[in-house]
């Protein structure tokens, strides 16, 4: 890797926190404002549409009759992060949780503590890399609770290397690309399939601010996240008919370990990250996971190929 500058950092990480050396350019608008509209409806807390401070993020036992009670949810990078704290939420409304990760540690800690305020879970260990592995989790999701209703596709990475696209190396480039967009299109390839029997289904992919914008020095990551929302639209394209939505939402940079080592490895602070960002915070994963459950319920029924801008304001910049 070639020595680099110290980056000014423009926020431009997505869940992953990796720091941009370019400013935004001119933007077209990403539509979501009119479907954000209604998460005011689905929140668990009195309204705060008029403060900067996020919602705090529901405790206690889980609701057996919950918004999502009956519905099953498969989600893949569940073991940390974004996934972690969807799978919470949608345990707590009642949900049946079926996730998967690499890290079989954690994993199993999550699906205790989901447990432990008596909502239902189940860890299996899987690699979105693996394509077989990647069949055998869905499939273990449809034995384990006899359907599958929603399936939030979220596993991802960061570049490894910052750096300028030559100087990538071509290791790191294939092992971001097979994580972030293989990952992605082999889960809708194996969830589509018993959506389809069933009679319908809602996919949600993560997306990033990096899925709209390019970067410089984390081309594996930029391109993987176009990728994702590509995958999106034609997804939707294809099966919309079929009575399957897919969706995508894109954080910017967003609480989670993956931003920690991002920020750690730049040497940019959090607080200067929050500075660039137009309502001045970085977001929390229990907000990313309100989106989701926005996108997977009724309320959400006439979105399909949509995305729904998490940056903070980073894509009108």
């Amino acid at each position: 890797m070639i020595q680099q500058p110290r980056p000014t950092f423009h926020s431009g990480q997505g869940i992953t926190g990796e720091a941009a050396p370019a400013p935004f350019s001119r933007r077209q608008a990403v539509a979501g404002g009119a479907a954000l509209a209604g998460l005011a409806a689905l929140s668990w807390d009195a309204a705060k549409a008029n403060t900067q401070d996020p919602v705090e993020p529901r405790e206690g036992e889980a609701d057996p009759n919950g918004r999502f009670a009956g519905k099953v949810v498969l989600i893949t990078g569940a073991t940390s992060g974004i996934g972690k704290a969807t799978a919470y939420a949608f345990a707590r409304e009642g949900g049946m949780v079926f996730f998967c990760g690499r890290r079989e540690n954690l994993g199993q800690e999550n699906e205790a503590e989901i447990h432990g305020f008596r909502g239902e879970a189940t860890y299996m260990r899987a690699d979105v890399r693996e394509e077989d592995q990647v069949r055998a989790f869905v499939d273990g999701c449809v034995e384990t609770y006899g359907r599958l209703d929603i399936a939030f596709n979220n596993a991802g990475i960061e570049t490894p290397t910052a750096a300028p696209l030559a100087d990538q190396p071509v290791a790191d480039w294939t092992d971001v690309m097979l994580t972030n967009a293989q990952g992605v299109f082999l889960s809708m390839k194996y969830e589509i399939p018993h959506f389809l029997r069933q009679g319908g289904g809602l996919i949600i992919n993560t997306g990033s601010v990096s899925s709209h914008v390019g970067y410089g020095t984390i081309a594996p990551y930029n391109a993987s996240k176009h990728a994702i929302w590509s995958l999106t639209r034609v997804a939707s394209l294809d099966y919309a008919p079929q009575n399957i939505r897919v969706n995508m939402v894109s954080p910017g940079a967003c609480d989670t370990p993956m931003l920690d080592r991002a920020l750690e490895d730049f040497g940019v602070t959090h607080e200067e990250v929050a500075a660039t960002i137009p309502i001045r915070r970085i977001s929390t994963p229990e907000e990313i996971a309100r989106i989701v459950m926005f996108l997977a319920s009724d309320e959400a029924s006439t979105l399909s190929g949509m995305d729904i801008d998490a940056t903070g304001g980073m894509l009108s910049q």
